[in-house]
């Protein structure tokens, strides 16, 4: 769910601002991938696709990190200290 109401049953609710960006991205590159599918192009582009789709969840489920996400993490959370 990402229109901020709550959600009903079975429905998605996301947290966090970087979750739903994250989300919006998966969602756009899976789109990409079906749009090339249906025009029957190159295996490679539709790989690029939802590789891009994987990469954007994996910054909600921790198996990739980028700059932002540890900025993010030393920003909000007081580590070492």
């Amino acid at each position: 769910m990402i229109s901020g109401d709550l959600p009903m049953e079975g429905e998605l609710l996301i947290t966090r601002e970087r979750h739903k960006q994250a989300v919006i991205r998966t969602r756009e590159h899976i789109h990409q991938a079906l749009k090339a599918i249906g025009d029957k192009m190159s295996q490679e582009f539709i790989a690029f696709d939802l590789r891009q789709a994987l990469d954007a969840l994996g910054e909600i489920t921790g198996k990739k990190t980028t700059d932002d996400i540890l900025d993010y993490i030393f920003a909000e959370f007081c580590i070492g200290k």
